[in-house]
């Protein structure tokens, strides 16, 4: 498979799967997750293994480890495929690295730093590679929030992420767009 393109990535038939967490408990199941990305032909046909990586590999504010075992082996199986599923990847993996610092994240164990930190390396050139395609705006959104993490810039990627979203004032109910907030 192409994942091993970044040194150190975690083989998927490594029994070190089952040591690593995810979202609902032990990650022995999310090999096979990315192994489906990698085979399944149609892109209509993975969206449903792409909604199981996000839900298996992030929450909002909380990275696991099996979330930057993951990651070198999602940007190797989405430089294969359309600029919607690159974004996917993407998206992610930015998602992965602006919650890793969070309370609820789990630390990047020892053995798994060199790959994970090679994928978020990567992202520019993962990005640049895209460069020759038009993007529509939400995928320029999320590249932009890509590059910023691929520069150890998590706090500002996240603004990107967050720009046009509306928002609502806890205190008296007022929506207003995240980009126009002051």
């Amino acid at each position: 498979m192409a994942s091993a393109v970044i040194e150190g990535a975690l083989d998927l038939d490594s029994p070190r799967w089952a040591e690593l967490t995810q979202a609902y408990g032990s990650a022995e199941d999310v090999p096979r997750l990315l192994e489906a990305l990698a085979c399944i032909g149609r892109e209509d046909a993975r969206a449903e293994v792409w909604f199981a990586l996000w839900r298996t590999l992030h929450r909002p504010g909380e990275a696991f480890t099996a979330s930057y075992a993951a990651a070198p082996h999602l940007l190797a199986i989405a430089s294969t495929m359309g600029l919607r599923e690159r974004a996917e990847a993407a998206h992610l993996l930015t998602r992965i690295e602006a919650s890793r610092r969070a309370r609820a994240s789990a630390a990047v164990p020892d053995d798994l730093l060199v790959a994970y930190a090679g994928a978020v390396d990567g992202l520019p050139a993962f990005i640049a590679a895209c460069g020759g395609e038009p993007w529509p705006a939400d995928v320029a959104q999320i590249f932009a929030a890509a590059l910023l993490v691929g520069k150890r810039q998590p706090e500002l990627a996240n603004g990107v992420l967050e720009l046009g979203r509306a928002l609502t004032c806890p205190t008296c109910g007022t929506e207003y767009v995240a980009a126009t907030r002051s």
